[in-house]
C-alpha cells in the first residue's frame, strides 16, 4: 500500500522531527516511552511528533462558533479544513493523509477547485483520488492557477508539466497553506504576498474573504461582520510547542516556551531590523532567541532525569548555535543585495530575526533556492521563464513573490516564517519538499556549506522542534 514518506518508525525520527535529537544510537528507550505513556494534555494542547504544542487566544478562550468554524462557503470546508490547530494551525502532511484514508478520499479537503492534479482530474475511483491527491497527501500543498502579467519583465517561455495542465499562458503552483497563527507577531501574511500596508489585520480580513470566495466556493462576498469576526479570530491566535519527548515542558526550571510566553512577547514591525531600521533604534542583535536560556548548565537532579537533562542540553546548544553560528551567504535575492555585500556573514538569526518568534520584522523576502528546478519535486510543473529585457533564462517550480510584483528580481523569493509551534506542520518550505527539521536543517547546511557536525545538525533540529 503507498505510504508517504512521513510514515516513518520512531527510530528514523531521532534525527527528524519526532521521538528525539540526542544520540541516534542511544540504547535504552524506555524513560521517553514513559514519559509518552504518562503524559496529559493540557486545555488546547495537541499532540505531535515531537511531543506536544499549545494554542492559547488573546480573548482568552478558543470560539468555536467564530465563522472561522463554520461553513460559509457552497461546499462543507470551513477554514478549519485547512487551518486546524492539532497540524499547526495549517494542513501537515500526517493530516492530510489520516484524512485520505479514514475518508477513502472524500474529506471536504479533497476538491479539485484547489487540490490535486488539475482542476478536471479524475476522481472516479479510490485509486484514482490516491493517484490525483498525491502531493496533498504527501506535501500539504493546495492548488492555485496563475498567470502572468503581461507587464511582468519576464514571460514564461516553456511548461514542463506532468499533469498536461499548465501551459505558457496559465500554470499550476503549489504551495502549503501559510499557517493562522502568530500573525500578530508578523509584519505581513502569506509566503510571498505584499506588504501589509493597512496592517496584517486588514490583510487577514481580505483573506478571509478571498479565501471563502476561492476555496469555499462562495458566490456571494463574505459579509463584513463575518470577515471582522474572522480577521479578529485569526490575529489573536498564538501557537507554540509546549512540550518535548524528552526535555519533559518546555517552560519548566526557568525555561519559558509555549504559548503563553510567547504571548507575552513584544512585537512591532522592525524590531531588530537587520539593516538598522528599528524604529526604536535598537541596534540589530544576533541573539534572537533567549527562551532556553537557562538550561544552559542542565544537570541531572532528583527532578531532572538525565534524559530530560540531556535534551535540554541539547536545545540550548541548538539556540546558541542559531543564534550565533556564522557562515557566508552569496546570491541570496533580498539578502546579499539588501545588504550591499556580495558574500555576507550571517547567522539563522539574520533572516529570522524577531525575537523569540523567529520571523523576518520588516517586508522582505529572500530567494534560497528552494523554487530551483532542481529541488522541485517529480510532479511539480517546471516553469522556463525568461528575462524580457536580459534574455536570461530560469528554471523554477514556483515564481514567488514575482507572481505578484513581475519583477525578475523577485523571482524564487519567500518570506522567512515565523519559527514558533514549526513541530506540528511537517512538511517545509513553501511546498512541502522537506519532509522533516532534520531535512530542513540538512539542506541549509548543504545549500551555503555551513559545514555542522552531526551533532551540531542534532542540537538545531532538537532547538526547531521545541519551538
Amino acid at each position: 500500500m503507498y505510504k508517504p514518506s512521513w510514515v516513518l518508525s520512531c527510530g528514523v525520527f531521532l534525527v527528524g522531527s519526532g521521538c528525539g535529537a540526542l544520540d541516534p544510537n542511544a540504547g535504552d528507550q524506555e524513560e521517553p516511552k514513559a514519559q509518552l505513556q504518562n503524559y496529559a494534555l493540557r486545555q488546547n494542547e495537541t499532540f505531535n511528533l515531537a511531543g506536544a504544542a499549545e494554542t492559547a487566544h488573546t480573548s482568552g478562550v478558543i470560539d468555536t462558533s467564530n465563522p472561522f468554524f463554520l461553513v460559509r462557503g457552497t461546499n462543507p470546508r470551513t477554514c478549519e479544513t485547512c487551518h486546524a490547530a492539532s497540524q499547526g494551525w495549517t494542513i501537515s502532511a500526517m493530516g492530510a493523509a489520516t484524512k485520505f484514508y479514514l475518508s477513502d478520499g472524500l474529506d471536504p479537503l479533497f476538491n479539485l477547485v484547489d487540490t490535486g492534479s488539475r482542476p478536471d482530474a479524475d476522481v472516479s475511483t479510490s485509486q484514482a483520488r490516491r493517484d490525483t491527491f498525491d502531493s496533498t497527501i504527501d506535501r500539504a500543498v493546495i492548488r492555485f492557477t496563475r498567470t502572468i502579467n503581461p507587464a511582468a519583465e519576464f514571460a514564461v517561455a516553456a511548461v514542463s508539466d506532468p499533469s498536461g495542465f499548465s501551459d505558457t499562458t496559465r500554470v499550476s503552483a503549489f504551495r502549503r497553506p501559510s499557517p493562522t497563527a502568530n500573525e500578530s507577531k508578523v509584519p505581513n501574511t502569506g509566503w510571498a504576498g505584499g506588504p501589509a500596508t493597512a496592517g496584517v489585520p486588514a490583510a487577514l480580513a481580505a483573506t478571509a474573504v478571498g479565501a471563502t470566495r476561492l476555496h469555499g466556493q462562495r458566490v456571494e462576498p463574505l459579509s463584513p461582520e463575518d470577515a471582522a469576526a474572522e480577521r479578529d479570530f485569526m490575529f489573536g491566535v498564538i501557537f507554540a510547542q509546549s512540550y518535548d519527548w524528552l526535555a519533559g515542558r518546555l517552560d519548566a526550571d526557568g525555561a519559558r516556551g509555549g504559548a503563553q510566553n510567547l504571548m507575552a512577547q513584544p512585537f512591532y514591525e522592525g524590531i531588530n531590523d537587520i539593516t538598522g531600521g528599528d524604529p526604536q533604534g535598537h541596534p540589530f542583535n544576533r541573539k534572537v532567541f533567549n527562551i532556553f536560556d537557562a538550561w544552559e548548565n542542565e544537570q541531572p537532579s532528583p527532578t531532572v532525569s538525565p534524559w530530560q537533562a540531556a535534551a535540554r542540553a541539547s536545545i540550548y546548544r541548538g539556540q546558541e548555535l542559531f543564534n550565533s553560528y556564522e557562515f557566508t551567504v552569496s546570491d541570496v535575492k533580498g539578502l546579499n543585495d539588501v545588504l550591499g555585500q556580495p558574500v555576507a556573514a550571517v547567522t539563522c538569526s539574520t533572516c529570522h530575526n524577531t525575537p523569540n518568534v523567529g520571523g523576518h520584522s520588516v517586508f522582505r523576502q529572500f530567494d534560497i533556492g528552494s523554487a530551483n528546478e532542481e529541488n522541485c519535486g517529480a510532479a511539480l510543473p517546471i516553469l522556463t521563464l525568461q528575462n524580457k529585457t536580459t534574455g536570461e533564462t530560469r528554471k523554477v517550480c514556483d515564481m514567488g513573490r514575482a507572481t505578484g510584483s513581475g519583477s525578475w528580481n523577485d523571482i524564487g523569493k519567500f518570506r522567512a516564517p515565523p519559527l514558533r509551534g514549526l513541530a506540528a506542520r511537517a512538511p517545509y518550505f513553501h511546498d512541502g519538499q522537506m519532509g522533516t527539521i532534520w531535512d530542513v536543517v540538512q539542506y541549509y547546511d548543504r545549500h551555503f556549506s555551513m559545514g555542522l557536525s552531526t551533532q551540531q545538525k542534532l542540537d538545531l533540529t532538537a532547538f526547531l522542534r521545541a519551538l
